[in-house]
């Protein structure tokens, strides 16, 4: 089972470094279809940086050491992120998206438990 949650928090962080970078690189784009400009570009940018920061953590705490214990602190950040991600679109956009935004967070949540506890 261990193995499934390695590859799991892997592919979850990939997963969420291309968002954040997407995040990061097309903050234009989500000012004006999402938010309509309620949030200034720093933020977008800045939860992009979180973003990819906490999913970096992610991946590089799958193996042992002192880094490991970062891994559910990382999988609950980049699920409180998604969360609220799933909250702007949502309230922006409408309800068809918001399954991009629940399965990995209910995955993150899963790798935060199992990762807290085996340690």
């Amino acid at each position: 089972m261990n193995i499934i949650v390695i590859i799991l928090q892997i592919l979850l962080g990939l997963w969420n470094i291309v968002g954040g970078i997407y995040m990061t690189t097309h903050y234009q784009d989500l000012i004006s279809a999402w938010a309509s400009g309620f949030f200034p570009s720093f933020f977008w940018i800045i939860f992009g940086v979180i973003q990819i920061l906490f999913s970096l953590a992610l991946i590089l705490s799958v193996g042992k050491g002192k880094l490991r214990k970062m891994s559910p602190i990382a999988a609950i950040g980049l699920g409180i992120i998604d969360l609220l991600g799933i909250a702007f679109y949502a309230a922006y956009a409408g309800f068809p998206g918001i399954l991009w935004g629940i399965i990995p967070a209910l995955l993150l949540a899963f790798v935060a438990y199992w990762r807290r506890s085996k340690q």
